[in-house]
């Protein structure tokens, strides 16, 4: 399973435009889950907007194609974001671990 998802990631960026879109996707991650959640308020309530966007990104990345190819690196965007943010807790707990101590 975790080769078909590097295998769709290699091929998502072929081009300039496509780096754009996944730059866009990132930068709008939060405001499409701001418009799921305006859509499905009830199904949503729960869910954190980190959470809503990566599956958002994640459905748009793998079945955006079928409305316009353009689409597959602005969800692939998205769906980073979404994650890193999920993860940022965690990660950034790991790197300040780093900083230099105040003697």
């Amino acid at each position: 399973m975790l080769e078909g998802i590097v295998e769709r990631a290699k091929a998502t960026i072929n081009d300039g435009t496509d780096l754009a879109l996944v730059v866009a996707g990132s930068g709008g991650a939060g405001a499409l889950a701001g418009v799921v959640k305006s859509w499905l308020p009830e199904q949503t309530k729960d869910m954190g907007d980190e959470t809503i966007a990566a599956i958002a990104g994640g459905l748009i990345w793998y079945f955006g194609d079928r409305l316009h190819e353009r689409l597959v690196p602005f969800g692939f965007g998205v769906l980073l974001e979404g994650i890193g943010s999920w993860s940022e807790e965690w990660v950034s707990g790991i790197i300040d671990m780093l900083a230099k101590k105040e003697a």
